[in-house]
Formats: C-alpha cells, sequence, structure tokens
C-alpha cells in the first residue's frame, strides 16, 4: 500500500503547482525586466549575472538592487550645428 493512499486529492494540484512556478519564474526575471525596461547602463551583464548567480539569492538581491537604483543609460544628444 502506498504512503498517499490515506491523502485526498485535489484536482486542482496540477493548475496550483503550475502557478506556483509561473510566479518563480516570473520573480527570477524581474531584475531583467525593471533593467530592460529603466534601459539601465550595463544591463546585458546584469541579464548573465543574474542567470548565473540569481539562484543563490544574494546574486538575485544584487541585481534586483541594481536595476532599480542604477543610472539609465544617456540617449545620444544630438550635434548643434551653425550650418543647416
Amino acid at each position: 500500500m502506498s504512503a498517499l493512499a490515506g491523502l485526498p486529492y485535489d484536482a486542482n494540484m496540477p493548475a496550483i503547482v503550475w502557478s506556483m512556478y509561473l510566479i518563480a519564474a516570473a520573480l527570477y526575471c524581474l531584475p531583467m525586466l525593471i533593467a530592460f525596461a529603466r534601459n539601465v547602463e550595463y544591463k546585458w551583464g546584469l541579464y548573465v549575472g543574474n542567470l548565473l548567480l540569481g539562484w543563490t539569492g544574494i546574486g538575485w538581491a544584487y541585481a534586483l538592487y541594481y536595476a532599480v537604483f542604477a543610472d539609465k543609460e544617456r540617449a545620444p544628444q544630438p550635434r548643434l550645428s551653425l550650418v543647416r
């Protein structure tokens, strides 16, 4: 007899588990999404760093901090000229 035989079966359990996976994936990608939305400097480095070190928790927290508080990239300024 199985150890799980006495437990009640919930038909919605697969949907709940997949929802938790999707929420976890969205939270894991949150620093990358914020960095690209804010167009921060070194956003590609943050992307790679979060993918490689985000699972540690410390890497994810640093990536989130950098994504929120880093300076945005400067847009190229149009050159002024006297001749049109």
